[in-house]
């Protein structure tokens, strides 16, 4: 049976203030508590490892690990739940206001945890690469073909990686010190996202990751890595505030590149002007 996130401490009326300062955490943020240690939950929020351990039996577990197994059950739902747990809390008449009251929660929450220097530091990577790999898999995708598009436009060289086997240890294998690696990873830490790290590390060329997991910023190997709000466990994933990241990165580029930026488009005009007529209208 899935464990939803109301279901984890049902009863608190038996808590003590404590007891119910951990549980508000866990709620708050169970991505990050997933991989702490009792020791780790007590010195976040300023209180004993003792009464992290008495928390799990007051709240109905065995201890620590029998909650953090039902917890990552409860992480691991299937596209067709996450859709059905979203919907069911919405009405067709209510659908837009909800849906602009969440993108502004999670866009103020990831404006929150954005660090304006580290914006302008991926920015100053990727504007001074030989060439930037872009792995977006899954639902990313389109990011990645934004990014792809936009930044060819500005006359840089910018190439997609497949999305797994050995069709993504051909792009690595092209991969130079000078280069930038680009890393989508959404939901759970993937495979691929753990080889392109290494590969990072091993070539010593420099890496920016964007994620909606906090926890897999911290010791990642990248030289900038962003969080992006996009919603609790279980339910369906807003992409708006990802696609804002992406969208100040091509703008911090651009400034950075001013002249040469400015130069690429003029000469797109010159093309258009010329050869428009010619041609069938494309992408804007």
């Amino acid at each position: 049976m899935h464990l939803t996130k109301k279901q984890w401490f049902p009863d608190k009326n038996g808590f003590s203030p404590g007891q119910l300062k951990i549980a508000d955490f866990i709620e708050r943020h169970p991505d990050e508590a997933l991989f702490m240690t009792e020791q780790e939950i007590a010195d976040r929020i300023g209180t004993s490892i003792a009464t992290v351990s008495r928390f799990w039996r007051a709240a109905g577990y065995e201890n620590g690990k029998d909650f953090k197994q039902k917890l990552r059950s409860a992480s691991d739902t299937t596209p067709a739940l996450k859709l059905e747990t979203t919907i069911s809390k919405l009405d067709p008449s209510s659908l837009p206001m909800k849906m602009l009251e969440q993108s502004l929660a999670h866009l103020q929450e990831t404006a929150e945890k954005t660090d304006p220097a580290e914006l302008k530091r991926a920015a100053s990577l990727m504007a001074g690469a030989r060439r930037i790999y872009v792995h977006a898999p899954g639902p990313a995708m389109a990011l990645g073909e934004l990014l792809h598009y936009r930044l060819s436009r500005f006359g840089m060289s910018v190439r997609l990686m497949a999305p797994s086997g050995h069709e993504l240890l051909e792009s690595l294998a092209r991969v130079q010190r000078e280069d930038v690696v680009v890393m989508f990873n959404f939901a759970r830490l993937l495979p691929e996202t753990e080889v392109l790290q290494d590969c990072v590390r091993r070539i010593g060329c420099s890496a920016v990751l964007i994620t909606d997991r906090e926890e897999f910023r911290y010791g990642a190997q990248a030289d900038a890595a962003f969080y992006v709000s996009r919603g609790e466990m279980g339910e369906f994933h807003s992409m708006v505030t990802p696609l804002l990241l992406i969208e100040q990165l091509i703008l911090s580029i651009g400034l950075l590149n001013k002249e040469s930026v400015l130069s690429k488009l003029e000469y797109l005009g010159e093309l258009r002007a010329r050869y428009a007529e010619k041609l069938p209208r494309g992408k804007a």
